[in-house]
């Protein structure tokens, strides 16, 4: 059997926002299974005032998690700051309603994924890989 390769510090990054720790820990787990490097958080808040998210490459973040709903947790608001900080990366937005038009729309203009909340994760890591491979252009 052949060894894991090993975590490099320049693996891409990947911030993760979830305000369900279970989930969030699961997923952050399964992430780093993948070798990559992962910040996770448990509100927008915490993921915008975190200048290490600036240099990760993917942010993941479920919009329909009712523990960020509030006025300071509210995903798009988030993204929108984190690309007025200069971040310039892509996100992977994990929604368990019908993406409205607006929503389907900013998410195409920033070059965005919309998944379904219940995704699977080979699903995930696809959706991850593609956007590893658009950023590298």
């Amino acid at each position: 059997m052949t060894p894991p390769a090993p975590f490099l510090p320049t693996s891409p990054g990947i911030s993760l926002v979830d305000g369900n720790p279970a989930r969030r820990r699961a997923r952050q787990i399964l992430l780093l299974s993948e070798r990559y490097r992962v910040r996770s958080y448990a509100s927008c808040a915490a993921l915008v005032s975190d200048p290490a998210s600036r240099g990760h490459a993917c942010i993941i973040l479920d919009l329909s998690d009712p523990r960020l709903a509030g006025q300071d947790d509210d995903g798009m608001a988030a993204l929108a700051a984190m690309r007025g900080l200069g971040w310039a990366g892509r996100a992977i937005l994990l929604d368990g309603r019908v993406p409205s038009p607006a929503l389907r729309a900013a998410a195409d203009r920033h070059g965005d994924r919309i998944l379904d909340r219940a995704t699977t994760d080979g699903a995930l890591l696809a959706a991850i890989a593609a956007a590893m491979l658009t950023l590298a252009g």
